[in-house]
């Protein structure tokens, strides 16, 4: 870890009536987090990622209750974890210091809680090549995954026979970025990415294979997985919204067969095909609904708490079903069986949040060509904000949803009104919104954080000069934007992993991103001139705010060099700027210690650049009885 700090005003935000700074956002940061379940063969446990030791991990927990298992000790962070169909094994990958070069390992289960022996055998060895972590098929003998071996540029999939011991053997090769979506008996679904928003569906069978969508127009794949009877998909062709259809295994127009009020954006099938798990996403809230395949008849179920579902996975009899759910106040594993009226929580964090973060509020501002802009707004309880924070997600095909977020929560006991806006390009508004950023509008999204700003102004939740604003990956691209197109808004900004130049990015990120970011935010062949004007750092003299800029060593999407050259060019211009470097750490920060780092800086660094508001001193007020203090007196212990 590297830090390079220029001095500053002295502020002491460890003297605050809280207490020590370190010591609050570390119990925030204690909150453990589970998701990502897989069932093992024998649906007595389920195999998760958790974070409870500092670093995502593979854990095994029973479906009757007790405390999880650690499958394995690694130094490094788990991606994935892949319960075998047929025996007591799992599939795990892992990468090195976050720099997403994943690898394979197979690990042996000894007992029906997940607990393993000491059985480990690598799959994959290459350190040079990243392998995308994939599924198993039925026979829980063949593992599939993709590999970007043969050029690393592009992902091939390969089919792994484990008890063979044998080299892995590529069965689909083409020159994009493609991955296992599903496999059902001697089929094999590949989905190829053109671009983020825009993909083939191409189904692999002993026969050969099949392009199950070809299309024209744009389709969105969000989910997929393979029925007895078809490809049952999240898709949108010639519509808005991710909507249920099923594809014929011999390809060809799809067969609508449900639309719902968002984004269908989870599809799975239970292991005998009579029904499916959809995933929706409303209004930033996911929904959890059972299609019956034959009736076409949809149960929804109901979600307690109300959050958002990243993954669910199948018993093996199809008569229960797990589930992860993050929540303003955490994030956890759930089993459902399908007779059952409520869900189990089968994790439960050792340390609960300090404080309950209430349920934010969706509201909507109006931006300057009259669209309308979704945010969430985050109020800390039972005081008055100190200021407000503008957060902005990545992606840009993202989304701000309401899930457990660590250091909001420490932001809000700190004090401060937080701001989350999904502004134009953001996914869960439908295709058009979606594309409302591309190439030449991408300074549009940014002129959406000002009218944002301007109306926290003007309904006096903000002053102008004097808000903050923070994002990470793209969402550090428009704190940078933001400060460099209308500077006189922001009062502080704090930028991670973020884009300093479209063009020096572009030309850096791993080979395997190039051209899927080029379709979102430009050639480097035909819009070079384009991006290098927009560029925040081609505006960098107009910057006022003080900029905070953090970033890891080993990113492999955002290079540091965009970190860099930005605080460098900063301080040649005397600006007010502070930096923090990770060497452990890739694109996003994995480890505690380093999320605790980054949430302590942040907090200080906004304590010190953005003052508090002045109150008025108030004259005390006459007596008036005792009913009207009794009054008072139960408002103020509600």
């Amino acid at each position: 870890m590297v830090m390079e700090r220029r001095p500053s005003p002295a502020v002491a935000p460890d003297a605050s009536p809280h207490g020590n700074l370190r010591q609050r956002v570390a119990r925030w940061f204690a909150v453990a987090r589970s998701f990502h379940p897989s069932v093992t063969y024998d649906g007595r446990a389920v195999l998760f990622l958790g974070d409870a030791t500092g670093l995502p991990q593979a854990w095994s927990v029973p479906i009757t209750g007790g405390p999880p298992s650690r499958l394995r000790e690694s130094p490094e962070r788990v991606g994935d974890v892949r319960a075998s169909p047929t025996g007591p094994r799992a599939v795990v990958a892992q990468d090195a210091g976050g720099n997403e070069v994943w690898q394979l390992e197979l690990v042996s289960l000894t007992d029906t809680s997940g607990r393993t022996r000491e059985s480990r055998r690598p799959l994959t060895a290459d350190p040079k090549v990243m392998n995308l972590p994939g599924m198993w098929m039925s026979d829980g003998h063949r593992y599939l995954f993709s590999s970007n071996a043969r050029n690393h540029a592009f992902f091939d999939v390969y089919r792994l026979d484990i008890d063979a011991w044998s080299p892995p053997e590529r069965i689909w090769t083409g020159d994009a970025w493609q991955q296992v979506a599903a496999t059902r008996g001697d089929r094999v679904l590949v989905q190829r990415f053109r671009t983020f928003l825009d993909s083939d569906l191409i189904l692999l069978d002993r026969g050969g294979s099949a392009h199950l969508n070809p299309h024209r127009e744009e389709e969105t794949v969000s989910s997929a997985d393979i029925g007895p009877d078809g490809v049952y998909v999240g898709s949108n062709p010639g519509r808005e919204y991710l909507a249920l259809v099923r594809y014929p295994f011999t390809g060809g127009t799809p067969e609508l067969l449900r639309e719902y009020p968002g984004d269908v954006e989870l599809v799975r099938a239970a292991p005998d095909g009579r029904r499916l798990a959809v995933g929706v996403n409303r209004d930033g809230w996911s929904e959890l609904h059972l299609v019956d395949v034959a009736s076409g008849a949809d149960r929804r179920i109901a979600l307690r708490p109300r959050g958002v579902i990243e993954a669910v996975s199948w018993a093996p009899d199809g008569t229960a079903l797990a589930y992860d759910l993050s929540w303003p106040n955490g994030h956890e594993v759930f089993w459902r069986s399908l007779d059952a009226r409520t869900s189990v929580r089968l994790t439960r964090s050792a340390h609960a949040p300090p404080r309950v973060v209430p349920k934010p509020k969706l509201g909507a501002a109006r931006s300057a060509d009259g669209l309308r802009l979704p945010y969430w707004e985050h109020t800390p309880p039972r005081r008055r904000p100190r200021g407000t924070i503008v957060v902005v997600h990545g992606g840009p095909e993202a989304q701000a949803r309401p899930w457990f977020d660590p250091e909001l929560g420490s932001m809000l006991e700190d004090g401060w009104r937080v701001i989350e806006p999904n502004v134009r390009g953001s996914t869960g508004y439908g295709r058009t919104y979606l594309h409302l950023d591309d190439v030449r509008r991408r300074m549009d999204s940014v002129r959406d954080l000002k009218d944002l700003a301007d109306a926290l102004v003007r309904s006096k939740r903000a002053s102008a000069g004097r808000i903050g604003v923070l994002g990470g990956s793209y969402g550090g691209f428009m704190v940078l934007a933001a400060i460099t197109t209308y500077p006189e808004l922001w009062g502080a900004a704090v930028e991670l992993y973020g884009i300093s130049n479209l063009v020096t990015f572009l030309e850096r990120t791993a080979d395997w991103r190039r051209a899927l970011r080029e379709a979102e935010y430009g050639s480097l062949e035909r819009d070079r001139a384009f991006m290098d004007s927009i560029s925040p750092i081609r505006h960098i003299e107009r910057v006022r705010a003080p900029l905070f800029v953090l970033h890891g060593r080993n990113d492999p999407r955002v290079p540091i060099h965009e970190a860099e050259q930005m605080v460098a060019e900063l301080r040649d211009r005397g600006r007010t700027v502070e930096s923090l470097y990770f060497d452990n750490e890739g694109h996003g920060f994995a480890r505690r210690e380093n999320q605790i780092e980054t949430a302590v800086r942040t907090a200080e660094f906004f304590d010190r650049y953005l003052p508090r508001p002045r109150v008025a001193a108030r004259r005390p007020a006459p007596a008036r009885g005792r009913t009207a203090h009794r009054r008072r007196a139960g408002r103020r212990g509600q």
